[in-house]
């Protein structure tokens, strides 16, 4: 009787066991399921609606006019099936910096238990999206009116980009991840040697990276929920005589792909794309031809089997202190006061007024690096600034052991970050670009190890099972 009793439970266990649901242990087999991913995806508009500076080019001497193209925040939520997330945040705009992402960062831990190291703020890079607070304001010498309509984009800026982030988290549906690679062509290194050293130009022969990373989002009704896409190419097509706002080649693109796939949510993370412009450039069209291009690169990959992205997701954030080389003396900032190049007298003047302050110039910056591992399917290295190609190459030399998707201009832009060989070669990317980014002169030469030294390092900490950081 006691046996018969419970022959009904043993059944009931029985059921249990081969119809559990994939998100919970497997009592059957003693083994952890797959699971089910989880991904939203949600837009918002951050076409400015005033004439507001644009940024990108110091030739440029007027505000905005007009829109040739709108330009949208976007993000990505991804949930593991234990749980663990990640944000991606993609924008049509030159940078996030420091200034931006920290509070922003700030309000989304607080809002929705989102750790540093779950949220990615990446950039396209365009140089006809407006300016933002802390990038590059002085250089452009605005009138204080100016300067107020950026403080007001900005204080909207990160309104958006919260909201877009809730709204992309509340949207989270179970869905299945895949990971290919492509390639496009219209990508040229721009250092080009000459007698008087290296300048910015068409550099056939320089070293490139036409790899085109696709992360694909499909419901688990097959339907195509969101495209992830990378390209290692300035968002230069536009010059500085360009006064309307535009997303460049990306925002073509991304705009052309959503067209294609009626549903799907398409988002543009860069590359290392420091010393590499699309070539040709100079017109909208030619903007539009590019983002074709990129756009019909990624359909070709969509049309090939992917791999599968399975495993456990980890991420972490952290920074790096990276070395400056020794800065200009006092007296040759003073010398700089009566140069004719009013970027380097603002420079000048910025120094000396940071001297007289703090008694010193700052010596180090904290450089932002960020890692996220989904299992043995894919790793992401996020870089903050203009990194240039060099690293490419040499991450996904010494990272093979999986698929690498790095993503630059990611967290923070406070500069260009040279290789040591482009640190030697010299040039806009080396040194002169600094004026620009208000620090006081090139990095060390050291920045290369150590940047690289500090990617391992992360690689290691979430290849290894731990709570995301």
């Amino acid at each position: 009787m006691y046996q018969n009793r419970r022959f009904p439970y043993l059944v009931l266990g029985f059921l249990l066991c081969v119809f559990v649901s994939p998100l919970l242990v497997d009592e059957c087999s003693g083994k952890e399921s797959r699971g089910t991913w989880k991904a939203g995806t949600a837009a918002i508009g951050i076409t400015p609606q005033e004439p507001i500076w644009l940024a990108g080019y110091a030739a440029r001497t007027r505000p905005s006019e007009g829109v040739a193209n709108p330009i949208f925040a976007k993000a990505l939520a991804l949930q593991d099936p234990a749980g663990n997330k990640l944000v991606v945040i993609t924008s049509d705009l030159l940078g996030f910096t420091k200034a931006l992402s920290d509070p922003i960062a700030a309000t989304l831990a607080k809002k929705f238990k989102l750790r540093r190291g779950q949220v990615l703020f990446t950039s396209s890079h365009t140089h006809a999206a407006p300016v933002v607070r802390e990038y590059m304001v002085f250089m452009y010498g605005l009138s204080p009116d100016q300067e107020a309509a950026i403080n007001r984009y900005s204080q909207e800026l990160e309104i958006k980009v919260v909201q877009v982030v809730a709204d992309a988290l509340h949207r989270m549906v179970p869905v299945r991840l895949s990971f290919g690679r492509g390639s496009a062509g219209f990508g040229v290194n721009r250092r080009l040697a000459t007698e008087k050293g290296f300048v910015i130009n068409v550099n056939p022969a320089g070293p490139v990276d036409h790899e085109v990373p696709v992360l694909r989002v499909d419901g688990l009704d097959g339907k195509l929920r969101a495209i992830l896409f990378s390209y290692a190419c300035h968002n230069t097509t536009l010059g500085g005589d360009f006064y309307r706002v535009s997303g460049d080649y990306a925002g073509y693109a991304q705009a052309a792909l959503e067209k294609d796939h009626p549903g799907a949510r398409a988002l543009f993370v860069l590359g290392s794309a420091g010393d590499t412009n699309p070539s040709p450039r100079g017109k909208l069209e030619l903007a539009e031809q590019h983002g074709l291009a990129l756009a019909a690169a990624v359909d070709e990959v969509l049309r090939r089997p992917m791999a599968q992205v399975e495993g456990r997701l980890a991420a972490v954030f952290d920074t790096v202190a990276l070395p400056f080389a020794p800065p200009p003396s006092k007296e040759e900032l003073e010398a700089r006061l009566q140069e004719k190049d009013v970027a380097r007298q603002r420079h000048a003047r910025r120094m000396l007024d940071t001297l007289s302050r703090q008694g010193k110039l700052p010596t180090e910056y904290p450089y932002p690096i960020q890692v996220a591992r989904f299992g043995d399917s894919l790793t992401l290295v996020a870089l903050g600034g203009e990194v240039v190609v060099d690293y490419s190459i040499r991450l996904k030399r010494e990272l093979s052991s999986s698929p690498l998707l790095l993503v630059a201009y990611a967290n923070d832009v406070m500069s260009y970050i040279p290789s040591v060989r482009v640190l030697k070669e010299g040039g806009y990317e080396a040194s002169s670009s600094m004026i620009y980014y208000g620090r006081p002169g090139p990095w060390s030469e050291e920045v290369e190890e150590i940047v690289v030294k500090k990617v391992h390092d992360l690689v290691r900490a979430v290849s290894a099972p731990a709570r995301n950081r």
